[in-house]
């Protein structure tokens, strides 16, 4: 063996070294992405996989939460309807509510659509009222575990889930228990809740098959089940929820696992549960998990398929290179001793061609001298090139692509300058596809040392170079991957140093006191709000404890309920309760405060979430509407009261005056002293009702210009009469004032009322003032007295008539209450509490107001706010009172009370006229129908079915020349206008022939 061929074979042994290190190398790279990518895929799987769970918990507590709002909500409302009707069966008997007063019952029912129906019970327990279906009376229910409990002594109770009479379908429901005067257990009142109508409302949370919702008391009996054909429970076999609120995972009969979540109703005692099936919540979880499974396979495949077929490309590559460079040291050597090995040539030269065969390697060698190119080896007829024959070597270039000409030529020519060893790769010419061939040579020289010939080798490397382009590739997808992968986590740090500076932008801005604990109740953050409601920095609070905060009041035990709060959400409890907050202006504020605790990916309570509301302007707005529905209630009763007393004032006041004509001269002077003491008792019921319609604004005014100078003058005699001799009175009344619009007799008995309460007020004696002005209400102009306050008026010319006392005066609770009917500080038997009720009543209907301005020890104020006429007031007439006109022809007269259709139809005969009675509009409908041809219509207002309003306008366009007099103490609103003319109950029979005469006159 020659020094050369050693060397070749010694350079050979190092490439083959190297190319193995570097293949080991590319291995283990592709291993170690192998792993990398499989864990960041199982990390972000999992952490999907709690994300939704998470996700699904929410889902659940939220479902819970409204269901419990739904069911407080619906149970408040079943509880006010069954105290109506509490109140409705204190007011009359049992008996009554399935009869007389069915109706009511039945429209507390329709007014409520929340209610299915209500029915009630007595005290065995046998139903004795439905307002849905009359036929369930007489159906016991004392065998009824609610009944039982009501009987117990129980005040209210919740009913569980039930099914059929005495309502159909399933539904749940509220019961009352019905207490008689002394306390005694009188019977129960249930309103029923359809299951089906309440749970149809919940469909749009959405929450997937196998889902669960139920509502429980705190024992553990079901209220309401959505769906209601579903099996089993929300809390499976792990027992009932316990708590106000909470979550767990539970497990039914059929093995289907629920995320359990429940919330306590505020103000029931039942429990709202929804439990979600798990697999329902992981569902879209194992779809992306599917998605991204397939594709990470997919993707880890490819990248193993390029990575073995790189490798093995190498391998053979490498294979390839050390067979010809073996093969070439040996030619190279054998040419080099050829002069001294000529024996071994031919030997050599078969080896060659073996080796040629086998590799598919093509030899060639260039005569430098002659410029002749040899090509040995089949393999060159596979390229389209001709072997085995001498070619020029411009021919040979041009079997070379023309854009690798230029490269392969100055290549060729530093090698035979001696600079370079040749090592070229160029593709053929006209060849599709493509094929590249490598080609290594050496240059041979002379014994001058002028190059004589250049042997070498062509050798094919289109596969090799289409796997290294393949494994380039490949490795540029992976940069691109990683470098998609490094933009996503960059984009994610982004969004979440944006959701950081959106948390505390809101954090911040709102108006609600939030803050951040541990669960210790060490503050870790607080709002700006809350900040500056303590007045103090973040830093001078940070780090203490949240109950010793300055925003809290200096009160032990609001502190200590703060610290209960803090302690029970540490436990995982959501608390929420109303406190006092201290205020900037050192005022305290009613909050409505709650910690929420936060729980960590293991589920403990890492953070707990404090907040407080300021409700004081809610409590204030609160305490007013009370107030309004309260006033508008007691103006409703008291109007009802009114025109119940009405009717029975009428009646007594046209019998006495009956009685008293027919006995005429017989009547003996005892008698009539009895007959005038009856008439002034009812004369007095009848002033009494008129003070409570004023006070409910529904007394039928009159009003008209009155000189107000003219009339105090005239009532002055008679307002000293009643103040007494100890009290000294002044009228301060100027004569050139304009006149009022109001009712004048109203007006003299609301003064009167005002003058005898400033009496009652000065005991010892005192002063009573009597003044009288003109205001301007107008927005942009002062009063025209200093430190006067404008009612809340339209704005216009009033008159003021103030009375003002030297008395004890008004504490603050008193006045608040001062026109409420039936309320006095007066003694039994002292007065009846509708006074200044009354005088309310009269100046808000007549479009006014009063004002009333008293401390203790300093008098009272009492003024009264009059709206200016446009008319000048009528002139008096001079005259008394004469017989009532008589008349003649039929009058239709319209009455349900039968007492006051009775008497007035006597005082109509007893005038002359004919009478006809009817106790409906109904009923007067169809004796017109039959023939009737009264000359006049009588008729009250207020009646079962049609009223008398309605009544009239009916008539007016039917009956169009037929007169009508509305007979009622109502003041409207009225449904076509004024409507006919009315005559206010109770009448006299002097008021009832002139209306008549008045009316058949035009």
């Amino acid at each position: 063996m020659g020094d050369g061929e050693v060397l070749a074979r010694e350079k050979a042994a190092e490439r083959s070294e190297g190319g193995g290190q570097a293949g080991r190398w590319l291995a283990l790279s592709l291993a170690a992405f192998a792993l990398i990518a499989a864990w960041l895929f199982v990390a972000a799987s999992l952490a999907d996989r709690r994300a939704t769970l998470d996700q699904g918990w929410a889902d659940a507590q939220n479902s819970a939460s409204l269901l419990a709002q739904q069911a407080n909500h619906v149970l408040r409302i079943a509880e006010l309807a069954t105290a109506r009707v509490a109140q409705l069966a204190d007011r009359v008997d049992l008996e009554d509510l399935r009869g007389a007063n069915w109706t009511e019952l039945s429209e507390i029912a329709t007014g409520t659509p929340e209610v299915e129906a209500i029915w009630v019970t007595d005290a065995q327990g046998r139903i004795r009222a439905n307002s849905r279906d009359r036929r369930m009376v007489g159906l016991s229910q004392a065998e009824q575990r609610w009944f039982a409990t009501l009987r117990e002594g129980a005040t209210g109770h919740v009913l569980g889930l039930m099914h059929g009479a005495p309502v159909d379908g399933w539904h749940f429901a509220w019961a009352r228990r019905l207490r008689g005067a002394g306390g005694e257990f009188r019977g129960a009142v249930v309103a029923a809740i359809s299951a089906e109508r309440f749970g149809a409302g919940t469909e749009r949370l959405q929450l997937g098959p196998d889902a669960l919702l139920q509502i429980d008391r705190q024992d553990g009996t079901t209220v309401m089940r959505w769906p209601l054909a579903a099996t089993g429970s929300t809390h499976g076999e792990s027992g009932p929820p316990r708590g106000p609120a909470g979550m767990r995972e539970v497990t039914d009969e059929r093995g289907v696992v629920r995320l359990l979540a429940w919330q306590a109703a505020a103000g029931m005692p039942v429990v709202a549960s929804a439990a979600i099936a798990r697999s329902h919540v992981l569902e879209p979880f194992r779809r992306r998990l599917l998605r991204n499974g397939l594709i990470f396979g997919l993707s880890a495949a490819m990248a193993g398929v390029l990575a073995l077929a790189a490798l093995h490309s190498d391998r053979r590559e490498r294979a390839a290179r050390h067979s010809a460079e073996e093969r070439g040291g040996a030619l190279a050597a054998a040419l080099a001793e050829r002069e001294e090995l000529l024996a071994s040539v031919q030997e050599g030269e078969a080896r060659l061609r073996l080796a040629e065969k086998a590799g598919r390697i093509g030899l060639w060698d260039w005569d430098l001298r002659e410029g002749r190119l040899t090509l040995i080896g089949d393999v060159f007829d596979d390229w389209g090139l001709r072997s085995r024959r001498r070619i020029s070597a411009r021919a040979a270039l041009r079997g070379v692509q023309a854009e690798d000409r230029l490269a392969l030529a100055a290549a060729l020519t530093a090698a035979v300058r001696g600079e370079v060893p040749l090592e070229a790769e160029f593709r053929l010419a006209q060849l599709r596809p493509e094929r590249w061939i490598a080609v290594r040579a050496e240059v041979r020289r002379g014994v001058d040392g002028q190059p004589r010939r250049m042997l070498g080798i062509a050798l094919d490397v289109t596969d090799r170079r289409q796997k290294a382009q393949a494994l380039a590739e490949a490795n540029a997808t992976l940069e691109r991957r990683v470098a998609e992968r490094t933009g996503a986590l960059a984009d994610a740090n982004a969004r979440l140093r944006e959701g950081e500076a959106r948390f505390r932008g809101i954090f911040d801005a709102t108006f609600q006191f939030i803050g951040l604990l541990s669960p210790d109740g060490t503050v870790l953050e607080a709002n700006d709000a809350m900040l500056r409601l303590g007045g103090v920095t973040a830093a001078e609070v940070m780090g203490r404890p949240y109950w010793d905060a300055p925003w809290w009041p200096e009160d032990a035990g609001i502190r200590a309920a703060v610290r209960d709060a803090v302690r029970h959400a540490a436990a995982g409890h959501f608390v929420r309760r109303e406190l006092a907050m201290r205020g900037g202006d050192g005022l305290p504020l009613a909050i409505d405060f709650s910690v929420k605790p936060v729980r960590d990916e293991d589920g403990l309570v890492s953070l707990l979430v404090p907040e407080a509301r300021d409700v004081s302007s809610l409590k204030a707005a609160q305490a007013q509407l009370l107030e309004a529905q309260k006033m508008e209630v007691l103006g409703r009763l008291t109007g009802g009261v009114a025109h119940d007393f009405n009717n029975l004032l009428m009646t007594v006041l046209g019998n006495l005056a009956l009685a008293r004509k027919r006995l005429g001269e017989a009547a003996t002077p005892q008698l009539l002293r009895h007959l005038d003491a009856a008439a002034l008792g009812a004369e007095r019921g009848a002033q009494l009702t008129q003070r409570l319609l004023a006070f409910a604004r529904r007394q039928d005014l009159n009003p008209c210009p009155v000189d107000l100078a003219t009339l105090l003058a005239g009532l002055s005699e008679l307002l000293r009469r009643s103040a007494g001799p100890r009290i000294q009175l002044a009228v301060e009344a100027p004569a050139d004032l304009p006149p009022a619009l109001v009712d004048p007799h109203a007006l003299e008995l609301a003064l009167m009322n005002l003058v005898v309460n400033a009496r009652d007020a000065m005991p010892d004696g005192g002063r009573i003032v009597v003044r009288l002005d003109a205001q301007v209400v107008d927005p942009g102009v002062p009063p025209q007295a200093p430190g006067q306050a404008v009612p809340d008026l339209t704005p216009g010319r009033y008159l003021r008539v103030a009375v003002a006392d030297t008395g004890t005066g008004m504490d603050a609770a008193t006045l608040a209450r001062a026109v409420e009917p039936f309320f006095s500080t007066k003694g039994p038997g002292q007065g009846t509490g509708l006074g200044l009720s009354m005088v309310h009543g009269l100046a808000h209907q007549s479009g006014g107001a009063l004002e009333i301005e008293s401390a203790p020890g300093r008098g009272t104020v009492a003024t009264l706010w009059l709206p200016v006429s446009a008319e000048a007031p009528a002139p008096v007439v001079a005259g008394r009172e004469g017989e009532a006109p008589r008349g003649s022809g039929q009058v239709l007269l319209v009455d349900d009370e039968p007492l006051v259709l009775e008497s007035t139809a006597a005082l109509l005969a007893d005038l002359g006229y004919e009478v006809q009675t009817a106790e409906s509009a109904e009923e007067a409908l169809r004796m017109l129908a039959a023939g009737a041809r009264p000359v006049a219509l009588v008729t009250d207002h207020a009646m079962p079915g049609m009223t008398g309003a309605v009544l009239a306008a009916r008539l007016a366009r039917e009956r169009p020349g037929l007169p009508v007099i509305l007979a009622t103490g109502y003041a409207g609103p009225w449904p076509d206008g004024e409507g006919p003319p009315r005559l206010v109950k109770p009448y006299t029979q002097l008021q009832l022939g002139r209306a008549l005469a008045a009316l058949l006159a035009r």
